[in-house]
């Protein structure tokens, strides 16, 4: 092999091409380890924007699929469910776990173990279902989200599914733009009035409002975003109805690839530019690029009260949507094909992602008899509040960033927190949020919550081990990001700590809303003790 198989200039397309080619030349040899000993980075960073990810594991990736919103068919899951059980298997003798997908906090599903050889089938049955992985890494406009409960919950003044199919048709036939940016970038769009999609935490997002003729639309906020330069996004000056959105979703991509900074990744996310020019000259430029006035602000609808749409609510059609529980997100592929059957026997066929790693089932005529089905006695419509709170990231063993595995230290902090903190009082923990992290990439969304936990190492007199971050008061509904408190804290000490504050909060010595650092600070201070100690 003689010939470069990828360059700068290639799109979602082209990379597609360019797999398919080597597959096809190579075969039944799987060409990837010299492809990347060649290229390297290159070819890493080409395969993202066909939604293909290095893992930990040598030749191995892992495939995360673009689903709009987090809506997915019954048919298309049963399709993602056969890859991950023709395709998502870990090598001989192998400690990993494998033949699961992930939900993540955008709404998509992850599938590890994949190989380079596999891909262009993995690709042929998404084209037969309608799904694809294109753009759903990279330096691209990311999968965008919404409402997980969109059209189905009554409080909703907007559906936005067909905004969303508009987006899906944008980032195809202008991947010229869309997958050419200085960064990647993400965009919400909801009608809820809630904040169930993470709003604040976007590059771009639409809020539900009405316009001064009283007509429903959306307002815009911009320049959201963890990890490096945390902010919440600013409110900007513009008003924009349904069928303008993707509009103004492709000025702000045009602004971002003529005023952002190409050259150096690590500062030049989207919200560094928002911050840079302020949000008064982002809405003037976005007002310049669209052919059309752009009125202010609406009277907003959006209330930024937190919500999960986990359980069993009326839908407005005469069923039910039931959010359901998925503890740290993962399910084998075995329990997605038995999601899909639920969501065709009970339902009408819709399965939504949540960006909570939640999933919800939507027109369900008879309740009970889904309530009976035997994988509702495992993944609940009503959890216990531990299960409901945690969101934790792929991690270790996967993701090549990761310094500890989250998923199962999230099982762990369920099992401490239910054997340590009394039933007594355990309402008072409504709403509560516990995000954990195996990273500084904060793709756990960690100061969200009122509680964040990011892995780290510390150092005792004889060795490393491993360790972790506090985070507290995160609440993006008040606009406000947690702070870190703790630094490299052993785990045993962070999850006393948790337990002190939870207890306290079942006692009725403090509120989920004093949960940010001057509360904590101030309610041991006063008892003279340390939440560590």
């Amino acid at each position: 092999m003689s010939e470069q198989v990828f360059n700068p200039k290639q799109g979602p397309r082209e990379v597609r091409a360019a797999v398919q080619t080597q597959t096809s030349v190579h075969e039944p040899l799987d060409p990837w380890e010299e492809i990347e000993e060649r290229e390297g980075p290159l070819a890493v960073g080409r395969m993202r924007l066909m939604g293909v990810y290095d893992d930990r594991q040598r030749n191995r990736f892992m495939l995360r699929t673009r689903i709009p919103g987090g809506r997915i068919s019954a048919e298309q899951l049963e399709t993602v469910a056969g890859v991950i059980r023709d395709f998502g298997n870990g090598w001989e003798n192998h400690a990993e776990p494998d033949r699961f997908g992930e939900i993540t906090t955008r709404q998509d599903i992850q599938i590890h173990w994949v190989e380079f050889t596999q891909l262009p089938e993995i690709w042929r049955r998404y084209d037969e279902v309608g799904l694809t992985s294109a753009q759903a890494c990279g330096d691209s406009m990311r999968n965008p989200t919404s409402c997980p409960a969109d059209g189905e919950d009554v409080r909703g003044y907007l559906s936005t599914k067909t905004i969303l199919e508009e987006f899906r048709t944008f980032a195809l036939k202008e991947e010229r733009l869309t997958s050419f940016l200085p960064r990647k970038w993400k965009v919400v769009v909801t009608g809820c009035p809630t904040d169930c999609a993470a709003v604040k935490l976007h590059c771009l997002a639409f809020t539900p409002a009405r316009g001064a003729d009283g007509t429903l639309g959306f307002n815009v906020h911009a320049g959201g975003g963890l990890s490096d330069s945390p902010r919440v996004a600013d409110a900007l000056d513009l008003f924009v109805t349904p069928d303008r959105v993707t509009d103004m979703v492709r000025a702000t991509l045009q602004t971002y690839c003529d005023l952002g900074d190409f050259e150096h990744k690590a500062v030049n996310r989207f919200r560094v530019l928002v911050h840079q020019l302020g949000p008064e000259r982002i809405t003037d430029e976005l007002r310049g690029r669209v052919p059309y006035e752009v009125p202010g602000a609406g009277e907003s609808l959006w209330t930024g009260e937190f919500e999960d749409h986990l359980g069993v609510h009326e839908d407005g059609h005469g069923s039910h949507v039931v959010g359901l529980c998925i503890p740290m997100g993962r399910l084998t592929d075995e329990e997605w094909f038995e999601v899909a059957r639920l969501a065709g026997t009970h339902g009408d066929g819709g399965v939504r992602m949540s960006q909570r790693q939640n999933l919800l089932l939507t027109g369900i005529t008879d309740v009970d008899a889904l309530l009976r089905e035997p994988f509702l006695q495992t993944y609940r419509p009503e959890p216990d509040h531990f299960e409901r709170a945690i969101v934790a990231c792929t991690s270790a063993p996967f993701c090549k960033f990761a310094i500890d595995d989250m998923k199962t230290n999230g099982r762990k902090l369920v099992a401490h927190l239910r054997e340590h903190v009394p039933d007594e009082g355990r309402e008072r923990l409504d709403g509560l949020r516990i995000h954990m992290s195996g990273c500084k990439a904060s793709c756990a969304q960690v100061q969200a919550a009122q509680i964040g936990l990011r892995a780290t190492m510390t150092k005792d007199e004889d060795a490393y081990q491993q360790a972790l971050d506090v985070s507290l008061g995160g609440d993006l509904g008040a606009g406000r990001l947690g702070q870190w408190v703790r630094l490299e804290d052993t785990i045993e000490d962070t999850w006393d700590s948790v337990t002190e504050i939870l207890r306290a909060v079942c006692a009725g010595e403090l509120t989920l809303d004093d949960v940010t650092p001057a509360g904590v600070g101030a309610y041991f201070s006063e008892r003279g003790s340390d939440p560590d100690g």
